[in-house]
């Protein structure tokens, strides 16, 4: 488990995030590789059109930090996970 997270998110660690950077900043992208080339990927899409993304994982934490990088890029999303309602889904 722990080789999963370090190959997703060093974030997904407690206490590895600088105390000093501010919640949501361009650390959470600068940080990790796969983010790196997430945010490649996005705004070429979002650039481009009516294109959409699906982004799976099975973390909730590391979903948690997907939000915080939609948010950081001023993207729509949708998340769903185990506390979603079904009526919401």
């Amino acid at each position: 488990m722990q080789l999963r997270k370090v190959c997703c998110h060093p974030y997904l660690f407690p206490n590895v995030e600088p105390a000093d950077a501010p919640p949501i900043g361009e650390h959470l992208v600068t940080s990790s590789g796969k983010m790196i080339i997430l945010d490649k990927l996005l705004s070429k899409l979002y650039k481009e059109g009516d294109h959409k993304a699906l982004i799976f994982s099975q973390m909730t934490s590391l979903l948690d930090i997907f939000e915080d990088f939609c948010h950081l890029r001023g993207y729509t999303y949708c998340r769903i996970d185990g506390n979603t309602d079904m009526k919401s889904r």
